[in-house]
Formats: C-alpha cells, structure tokens, sequence
C-alpha cells in the first residue's frame, strides 16, 4: 500500500469516528434531555402526592386539645355575630341531612344547633368579639362542645374597633376552647361591600391566629370572592350593600347555588371543615 493510500484510510477511518461520535451525541442529548424531563416530573408527582397525602399542620395539635377530654361528643358551639345568630347557619340540618358530610352527619347533634341560638349561647346580632369573650366560659361549661365556630369582625368594623382590640378577644377566646379541650374553628368574614380593604384587614388577623394556634380555619371570605370575583358578591351572595349573606336553599350545596345563596355558601364551607376535623382529629369516631 502506497504511503498515499495509507493516509487516505487514516483520514476516512478518522471522520467515520467524528461522524459515529457526533451521531451518539445528537442521540443520547435528546435522550438525557428526556431523562432529567422524567425524573423532573416525578420528583413534582412526589412532592404533590405527599402534600396531598399529608394531613394539615393543625390535625396533631387538635388531636392534643381534643384528648384532654371533658366535652359531649357530638355537641357544638356557635360564637358570633348575626350572621351565626341567624337559623339559616346551620340550624336547617336538623330537619334535612346535609349531603357529602358524612362525618358530620354521624357524630354531630344538629337539634341542638337549632337550639342554640341566642346570647345565653355566644352569639347574637350587633355582637362582637367583646361580647364572645365575655361570654364564652359560661358557654364552654354549659355545652362542653368538642367544636366552636368561632365568627365575629364585621360589626368591629361597623362600630371603629381597632384591630389590636380585634386580635385580643379573638385570642381569648380561642384560648378559653384550647383550655377546655375545644376544637376552635375560626372563620374569616364576608366582604363589607362599599369598604374595601376592610374585611381583609380583620381577615389578616384571623390567619393568622390560625397559623399561630395551627386551628382550623374556614375561610368564608375566599369561597365567596372566589365564586364572585371583584365587587359581585354585592347583591348577590350577600344582600344589597349589606353585610348578611342572603338565603334561600340553604342546604343545597349544587355550584349554581353555591353562587347565589350566601347562607348555602357558609354552611358548605364551614361542614367540609367540620367533617374533616372529625375525621382527621377525633379518632374515636369509628
């Protein structure tokens, strides 16, 4: 073989290698490229499945204040203002089930909820926290509820009370349950139409008691500018330029009337919170 020929092989053999070389690159780029996309995906299905699977930070620390015993299974407190005061929170599930709550519908006495309406029993119209705070022993030693649904700010606002007096007799009060081995459900307000910023200031509040105390929270507010974004709730989920929710099917749970009937709206979210800390919290139950 001529010196000539010779190199002529060596430069072939030397560009079918660069080729075969650029070649596995072109293909295993792609395919690391698919790798790492895949793994990312998993690592994210992960994470979502085990915050989905992971119960919420305030089921451990209920399940302590629940195990101090001392209360009536199945009874319930209701402290608030008018919008707890009135018969369409809650008191209609004495006469008809509310549907998708098992939980609550097994353990909860729902005549006594009907009941329990009135000063004597934490919650009346015009009321503040002040007034809750006053109150809430006799109410705790008389029905030794397991839960309280705990809802006062709008009249704060109505009536110029600050936000620190605001936070104080929610703490008490919330603290009082805690004591008496009383699951507290807090609940954030409605929106008070015409005063922007307002409500949302007083919600703060309630967050963050909740976060502090790691309570439970139905968060009424956010279901309702959630279904009726901007100012629509106006007229519509609450009463015009009133701070009420309006009524009408008050059980009935179908998302075109969870759109437009305030008080549906409130029993929904306020059940769906009550039947998970009956589920996650009161392991007696079964």
């Amino acid at each position: 073989m001529t010196e000539m020929t010779s190199d002529l092989l060596q430069r072939e053999r030397m560009a079918g290698a660069m080729q075969a070389t650029q070649e596995r690159r072109f293909v295993n780029r792609p395919l690391a490229h698919v790798i790492a996309v895949g793994l990312a995906a998993v690592a994210v299905w992960s994470a979502v499945r085990s915050a989905q699977a992971a119960p919420p930070d305030w089921v451990e620390a209920m399940r302590a204040v629940h195990a101090k015993g001392g209360s009536t299974k199945g009874s319930v407190s209701q402290i608030g203002d008018s919008i707890t005061y009135t018969k369409a929170f809650l008191a209609p599930a004495a006469w008809e089930k509310p549907e998708r709550f098992p939980a609550a519908v097994e353990r909860i006495d729902f005549r006594s909820i009907n009941q329990r309406k009135g000063p004597e029993f934490g919650n009346y119209s015009g009321w503040t926290a002040a007034q809750g705070r006053e109150t809430i022993a006799a109410v705790l030693a008389a029905e030794k509820p397991e839960i309280a649904v705990i809802m006062y700010g709008t009249n704060e606002i109505t009536k110029g009370i600050g936000l620190d007096e605001y936070e104080k007799n929610m703490a008490a009060i919330v603290d009082a349950c805690l004591a008496a081995g009383c699951v507290p459900i807090l609940s954030t307000i409605p929106p008070y139409p015409n005063r922007p910023g307002k409500a949302e200031a007083f919600n703060g509040v309630v967050c963050k008691l909740a976060r502090d105390r790691k309570l439970p929270l139905v968060d009424f507010h956010a279901a309702i500018v959630a279904r009726r974004p901007g100012d629509t709730f106006n007229g519509t989920l609450l009463g015009k330029n009133d701070v009420h929710p309006t009524g009408g099917k008050n059980l009935d749970f179908s998302e075109e009337n969870l759109k437009n009937c305030g008080y549906a709206l409130r029993n929904y979210v306020t059940l769906q919170v009550i039947d998970e800390v009956i589920s996650k919290v009161f392991l007696d139950r079964k």
